[in-house]
């Protein structure tokens, strides 16, 4: 029972982070400006213009039907966790590192020119930028920390495969795409 409330909890957070994003744009971003805001995104993800980048790039996986982006607490299992620097900080480094993870997985579907959830590319963003808001901040994330030590291996393709799959097979705890 408490895995079911703490799994909901973290699907939720992260719909409501969607949610809030979208409520500051009316129109659907273009590939264009998606493209840029990622790439403001991978030079910096501490800067005010990374959050506003954020956001759009939130904006468009839920708005745009070019991209499909699956999230739930098996994409984003540091969603919940707790690294001692307060609620609001943490809040912010959570958001931003979901941000990461939606920005990877568009980048790939926009690339590719496929509407399919690419979770390893998501997650490569998120490792990356994990590392980055680490070194100007001193916190640990532990799920982030399993998937750079899978990705070390050479195993971490095979595990968002795995994901994948079970959301695929209709597992009632796989993730869905959030509603428009």
């Amino acid at each position: 029972m408490n895995r079911t409330l703490s799994l909901m909890r973290q699907s939720l957070a992260a719909a409501a982070f969607l949610a809030c994003a979208a409520c500051g744009l009316g129109a659907t971003p273009t590939k264009h400006e998606v493209l840029q805001a990622i790439a403001v995104m991978e030079k910096s993800v501490s800067s005010p213009e990374a959050a506003e980048a954020a956001k759009l790039i939130v904006v468009y996986a839920q708005m745009s039907d070019d991209v499909m982006v699956d999230i739930g607490p098996d994409q984003l299992p540091w969603v919940n966790e707790a690294w001692g620097l307060g609620k609001t900080r943490e809040a912010a480094l959570q958001s931003m590192l979901m941000a990461a993870f939606v920005a990877g997985n568009v980048k790939s579907q926009i690339k590719n020119d496929r509407a399919e959830d690419d979770t390893y590319s998501g997650w490569i963003f998120v490792i990356e930028t994990y590392r980055r808001l680490r070194a100007k901040e001193p916190f640990q994330s532990a799920s982030i920390e399993d998937l750079a030590k899978l990705q070390a291996e050479g195993k971490l393709l095979q595990h968002a495969r795995d994901v994948h799959m079970r959301s695929e097979e209709g597992d009632p705890d796989a993730p869905k795409k959030p509603p428009a």
